[in-house]
């Protein structure tokens, strides 16, 4: 499971980003190469302070180096002093390549997870909204943003690092087994069992871990999103207590985790440090014990030098390899979204508003459409045929669940049909819309309010432009708002605040219908966008829209009839499909139901 999620994790990036990766690990490893020379210039050093000490000649292999150096003619200082320089800019050079390298790396492999993030959310909104629903809202939000850096960040990169550090392990032990078999051997074995042991008790509590990190957080955001968005119904029920109680726990208990996650490097640091000192002790034992002087301290030397070097990279690797186990347990949500994301295309038609619509025709067909959610689901919408006019006011009509929204869903493209065809101005839904943007409106029964203005309210999804205002006048106008606009403390540019506290449920509604108006449409689909309106001012905006008759098609979705007497045409469905279509009173005629409903209104 894991295996895969780390290869997933790679093939996300593209073949020309997977490629740079690869270069900069070759190039880290190479750069390990002078971490050799500098620990080889000091383990000279090592050798000649022993043989200037005893005054006696240095050993055939620290000769053969100063001869290639052409240093066997300086004085014992100089020697010194030119190797030391040496092995410390080597080393500093070494550590100032690697850092840039690693900063780069880490650089590039960031901005891509932003490209990559940006390429779900693109794949998200070119889905069909069944697709889009299946997708959890709080999944989502984590995949896009902690998920990818889990993946990127978490076990991309880590896993650069981990390479180039494992390469300068090899590197070194390569360099200590040609200086002195013993010593590679021990340090080998002592460092390597100490970083196994490490890895060994820490990994499944990291994996576990990222795991819980992943499932809390997500748990958390959509207990906030479900309080926070049901207020009303939690403060009446007495339940804000046991939300609050149910948020703090989760935190609680992902404080605690995030408490372990950051700890879990300090114990390996600690442990790395303490094993120099135990392995310098046994080191420094046992060559005395078996060699002279010279031989031993130079031996020394190279371990700890060698070991200044190991004992950082056994450590970044022990927690780079900690590190990619904790993120896959986060990288998994992300890449469950990604495996099942359709890939599709967003033209790209502009944040201007467009007010004319010249080549746009409001009519609407639908022929043998039929629609399943899902496969074998008893809910079926149709066959349906239906042809509204350029310019006609329709209104749909039937109890809860008869298939009204899915139906107007349908006519605007935001879900396919399983069967048939639809049509609007001779073009399908989707293309029509990208062809003609402005020209459809839509008005949901649920207003979203956003943080903004008022003009940034209307105008939502376009630039603010105050160029604009005759058309948003003109939308607040047919909207039944202007007075009340005028009130508000600062006009059109008052805060509206999160969710439109500054209005009322009505007004909110009326501020939908404002947007759907600010671009002119000549197609206008309003799903029960009159529901919460009083009596007076339904009937207000219902006169208003009345008179973009033979101007605008209409499309009204409604439960009250009293919103669709002056209709043309009443569309009547139950179970998914058309039971009758006629006028109003065509409709009471034929249909029980309706009739009933009518009578107890008065209609």
């Amino acid at each position: 499971m894991l295996s895969s999620t780390f290869g997933e994790s790679f093939r996300i990036f593209s073949k020309q980003d997977r490629r740079k990766i690869r270069l900069v690990v070759a190039i880290q490893v190479i750069v390990g190469l002078l971490d050799l020379v500098g620990v080889a210039l000091i383990g000279v050093i090592g050798a000649l302070a022993i043989t200037g000490i005893q005054s006696s000649s240095p050993g055939n292999r620290v000769s053969s180096l100063l001869r290639i150096l052409h240093l066997q003619s300086f004085t014992f200082q100089t020697q010194t002093v030119i190797l030391g320089i040496s092995a410390t800019l080597i080393l500093v050079a070494r550590t100032i390549i690697s850092v840039t390298l690693t900063r780069k790396s880490l650089l590039f492999i960031s901005r891509r997870s932003a490209v990559i993030s940006q390429e779900i959310v693109r794949n998200l909104f070119a889905q069909d909204m069944p697709s889009l629903q299946r997708f959890p809202v709080q999944q989502t939000m984590y995949s896009i943003s902690n998920g990818i850096t889990a993946i990127t960040l978490g076990v991309v990169g880590n896993t650069v690092n981990l390479i180039a550090d494992t390469a300068l392990l090899a590197i070194m032990s390569t360099g200590l087994f040609v200086f002195d078999v013993q010593i590679a051997i021990f340090s080998l074995i002592f460092f390597g069992s100490i970083a196994a042991v490490l890895y060994k008790v820490m990994q499944t509590q990291a994996r576990v871990l990222g795991q819980k990190e992943a499932e809390i957080s997500i748990n958390t955001n959509q207990l906030l999103f479900e309080s926070l968005n049901s207020y009303r119904e939690i403060y009446v029920k007495g339940l804000r207590k046991s939300y609050a109680d149910r948020i703090s726990e989760n935190k609680f208990e992902l404080s605690t985790i995030l408490a372990k996650m950051s700890f879990l490097p300090s114990v390996s640091k600690y442990v790395i440090e303490s094993s120099i000192i135990v392995g310098a002790l046994l080191v420094s034992t046992f060559q005395f014990m078996q060699y002279d002087a010279k031989h031993s301290i130079a031996t020394l030397t190279v371990f700890l030098a060698a070991g200044s070097r190991i004992s950082p990279a056994v450590l970044r690797v022990q927690q780079g390899l900690i590190s990619i186990k904790n993120n896959l347990g986060g990288a998994q949500t992300t890449l469950k979204l990604i495996r099942n994301l359709k890939s599709g295309d967003l033209p790209n038609i502009g944040s201007k508003p467009v007010f004319n619509h010249p080549n746009f025709e409001p009519d609407v067909s639908l022929k043998g459409v039929e629609f399943q959610y899902h496969s074998g689901d008893t809910f079926q919408i149709g066959p349906i045929d239906l042809s509204i006019n350029a310019g006609e006011v329709i209104a749909i009509v039937g109890a809860s669940g008869s298939g009204k929204t899915t139906l107007a869903d349908l006519i605007l493209g935001a879900i396919k049909p399983t069967k048939g065809q639809i049509s609007i101005s001779g073009s399908e839904p989707s293309s029509c819309i990208y062809d003609n943007p402005g020209a459809i409106a839509y008005v949901p029964q649920d207003i979203q309010i956003f943080k903004g203005d008022v003009i940034s309210n209307i105008a939502f999804g376009y630039e603010k432009d105050l160029s604009t205002l005759p058309e948003i006048n003109r939308a607040l106008s047919i909207a039944q708002l202007t007075e009340v606009i005028s009130g508000l403390p600062e006009g059109l540019e008052t805060e509206l605040g999160d969710k439109g506290f500054r209005l009322s449920g009505g007004q909110r509604q009326r501020l939908g219908i404002a947007r759907a108006m600010f671009t002119s449409p000549k197609l206008i689909v309003l799903d029960e966008a009159t529901s919460a309106l009083d009596g007076k001012t339904e009937d207000e905006i219902s006169t208003a829209i009345s008179k973009l008759k033979g101007q605008t098609t209409v499309i009204l979705i409604a439960h009250r009839l009293a919103s669709v007497r002056d209709a043309d045409s009443v569309i009547y469905m139950s179970n998914g499909k058309i039971l009758a279509k006629g006028s109003f009173e065509e409709i009471k005629s034929s249909v029980p139901d309706f009739a009933e409903q009518a009578k107890l209104m008065g209609l």
